[in-house]
């Protein structure tokens, strides 16, 4: 019997397969790490443990800016780290890789819509994330949408406003990976999530919302929950 390990290390090799045609020199300098089981339907995939039977994944980061404008909730390392309020060392490609071995498809017509009815909408999957801290012995966490806050009307970032839009590939360049770019709350077509925040196509009127988050470089786990499958 074919044991989901199995499915998974093969959807690995057609990750593999798709992804490594496009990929620049650097890329490839660093491949995708291994699939070991660690428990039942969880399996650790380099620095991401993924949780199968809860349609989940989660990963290390650090608090990265506590104060002023941001157009990130989280990029690379090597990112736009003065624009994020979170970085990590995990890739963007092993990022959207996860969602493709859950298999969640990219909404790929997300910025096609964004100027349409607002009802279209509606049909996007939401994709789930929080950030998980230990401070005095104590376990806590919040939305990252809770840790975003309007400058303008004082409101946080809408609840339950991400989507797997997925990044592109262009003349052999995953762009993600180029620019390091994660989970975006001001529109980026080229990161791996998107905002639907009604305001999130300017860039000048997101702040951190420092009450609600951890100190800053502090180390954190960035936790992203699946909708059901359909």
């Amino acid at each position: 019997m074919i044991t989901y390990y199995s499915k998974v290390f093969s959807g690995l090799l057609v990750l593999v397969a798709l992804f490594g045609p496009f990929l620049s020199y650097a890329e490839e300098a660093h491949p995708y790490p291994e699939i070991s089981e660690i428990g039942p339907g969880r399996y650790q995939f380099g620095d991401i443990l993924i949780d199968q039977n809860n349609r989940e994944f989660s990963f290390p980061g650090i608090c990265n800016q506590i104060s002023g404008l941001v157009e990130y909730a989280l990029v690379h390392e090597n990112g736009k780290v003065h624009e994020s309020l979170f970085r990590t060392k995990v890739r963007p490609r092993f990022v959207h890789a996860c969602f493709l071995l859950l298999k969640e498809k990219p909404e790929t017509r997300f910025f096609k819509i964004l100027d349409g009815n607002v009802s279209e909408w509606t049909n996007l999957r939401r994709i789930e994330l929080s950030i998980i801290w230990e401070q005095n012995n104590t376990y806590q966490e919040k939305p990252i949408s809770s840790m975003v806050i309007n400058q303008v009307d004082n409101r946080e970032l809408a609840s339950k406003s991400f989507v797997f839009s997925g990044s592109s590939t262009i003349e052999g360049q995953y762009l993600a990976e180029m620019d390091g770019s994660i989970i975006a709350v001001y529109h980026d077509s080229r990161a791996v999530l998107n905002s639907m925040d009604k305001q999130s196509n300017s860039d000048e009127v997101w702040i951190a919302h420092q009450i609600a988050m951890p100190p800053k470089g502090y180390p954190v786990r960035i936790r992203l929950k699946l909708p059901k499958k359909e």
